[in-house]
């Protein structure tokens, strides 16, 4: 998808792609797509979401607006598999000082993906 929203990040063979972001009434869809081709099944721990604050020397600090994906059971993503998510929040606005990130977590091993995209 060729949108001013898309941002990847690829780290050890997890591939994390922001695909889009939609804002619907009092709602906001941000559609997520997870990619494996490390050769080892990924079974995801948890996605969380925050809102992050840059200073003028670019250090980002965590803002109160932080939201956890705890997703209901497990899920696996299998070699040479994606999933695709509509992550359905609140809607939000970002300042123009501020950053989204995604971060993605492995259950039970130290694979962990970081995306910051600023808006």
């Amino acid at each position: 998808t060729n949108n001013k929203h898309s941002k990847t990040k690829r780290k050890r063979g997890i591939k994390l792609q922001l695909r889009r972001i939609a804002y619907n009434a009092s709602e906001s869809y941000l559609v997520i797509q997870l990619t494996n081709t490390s050769g080892i099944t990924f079974e995801i721990d948890f996605l969380k979401v925050y809102a992050l604050m840059a200073t003028k020397k670019e250090n980002l600090s965590k803002t109160g607006n932080k939201t956890d994906l705890y997703l209901p059971y497990a899920f696996k993503i299998y070699n040479s598999q994606s999933l695709r998510l509509v992550y359905v929040l609140p809607k939000f606005v970002l300042g123009s000082k501020e950053k989204l990130q995604l971060e993605l977590q492995e259950l039970n091993g130290s694979r962990k993906v970081l995306l910051k995209k600023r808006l």
